[in-house]
C-alpha cells in the first residue's frame, strides 16, 4: 500500500534535511541531496513555504530553513495534508462508496487497525526523524 505520493516523500526528505542542517539550504543543495531536478524541488518547497510549513529568505545567504517552531512542531501529517487526498483515511480501501461500522466491506476493520497505526506515525515530528539523514540519500 502506498501512503505517500512522491512529491510527498520529496517534500519530508527536504523538511528532514532542514532538520538536520539547522541553516539555510539553497535550492540546488536540497535537490542534489534528494535527487530530484531543481525546478521540482523548487515548486515543492515554495508550497510548503506557502503554507507556513518551512520559512526562506530570497537572496544572497538565504535560502530554506525551519524556524524554531517549525523545527519544534513540523510532523508527517501536516507535509501530508499538504500533498495527499486527506480522505485516505476515512475512504474504504475496496473503494465502496457504502462501507461504515455498521456495513463494512470484507476488509474493513483490518484497514481501520492499519489507519490507526498511520496515524500514529503521521504524529512523528520530523526533528525525531532527523537523525535518520544518513537513509535520506
Amino acid at each position: 500500500m502506498l501512503i505517500f505520493s512522491q512529491t510527498c516523500q520529496y517534500a519530508i526528505k527536504a523538511c528532514m534535511i532542514l532538520a538536520l542542517e539547522k541553516r539555510k539550504i539553497g535550492i540546488n543543495e536540497i535537490s542534489k541531496q534528494i535527487g530530484t531536478p531543481a525546478p521540482f524541488t523548487s515548486k515543492i518547497l515554495q508550497e510548503l513555504t506557502r503554507n507556513g510549513l518551512i520559512s526562506s529568505v530570497k537572496g544572497r545567504g538565504g535560502g530554506f530553513y525551519l524556524s524554531e517552531e517549525q523545527f519544534e512542531t513540523l510532523t508527517i501529517k501536516d507535509i501530508f495534508d499538504h500533498f495527499e487526498d486527506k480522505d485516505f483515511l476515512t475512504a474504504c480501501l475496496l473503494g465502496l462508496q457504502k462501507c461504515t461500522g455498521v456495513n463494512p466491506c470484507p476488509i474493513h476493520h483490518i484497514a481501520a487497525e492499519i489507519k490507526a497505526k498511520v496515524l500514529v506515525m503521521f504524529e512523528y515530528k520530523i526533528k525525531d526523524l532527523k537523525d535518520f539523514g544518513s537513509v535520506i540519500i
